[in-house]
């Protein structure tokens, strides 16, 4: 003979279907909950990058039209050590014209990448402030490909010269054509 189930074991029973509803709810609402924040991330992320290529496409004439530029104006070097000699030499002839004083100078490491080679030059001047800020004036020049790296100005208070002195550590920059070689040895990489 088969006993029915008394009316506490009924509730009991019920209670216990509810809980076991409400935890698997609670763990499909979490896992629903987790994936959409992690889509709404995607998607953000793609709408950003979305507009940024809309942007480019935008500028694409303007870009063409510098690369073409670049490609026709930028120079080109055999030797990456002799063209930072010819710099660092323009550069100390340049200072000692006006006047400047070179206390020292430096060849950083040159380098290449994909899209141009570059040498540089650090020099540490002193000189009339006045001389110093206009023989900088004509170093960022885009036709010569200069570009100042670094600067840092530093105005002696205990000079007993008339006028301002300064001391100035530059580190200048040229950049030139890449080596189509390495270019093509990096692109097949």
């Amino acid at each position: 003979m088969t006993k029915g189930l008394s009316a506490r074991e009924r509730r009991l029973l019920a209670a216990c279907g509810a809980v076991l509803l409400i935890s698997a709810s609670t763990l499909l609402a979490k896992e629903f909950l987790d994936r959409r924040v992690n889509l709404e991330k995607t998607i953000a992320g793609l709408e950003g990058e979305k507009l940024e290529n809309d942007a480019w496409l935008k500028d694409r004439d303007f870009l063409d039209r510098r690369k073409a530029w670049l490609e026709k104006n930028l120079p080109t070097t055999e030797s990456l050590g002799r063209a930072q000699g010819q710099l660092l030499e323009e550069f100390q002839n340049g200072a000692l014209d006006r006047g400047i004083k070179i206390l020292n100078s430096q060849l950083p490491a040159a380098h290449s990448t994909a899209n141009y080679r570059e040498v540089g030059v650090t020099l540490k001047l002193y000189g009339e402030q006045a001389k110093i800020l206009a023989w900088l004036a004509t170093l960022q020049s885009p036709e010569k490909f200069y570009v100042i790296k670094a600067l840092e100005l530093d105005p002696d208070s205990r000079s007993r010269e008339p006028l301002p002195q300064i001391e100035c550590d530059v580190t200048v920059a040229r950049w030139f054509k890449p080596d189509v070689d390495a270019a093509e040895v990096e692109s097949e990489d």
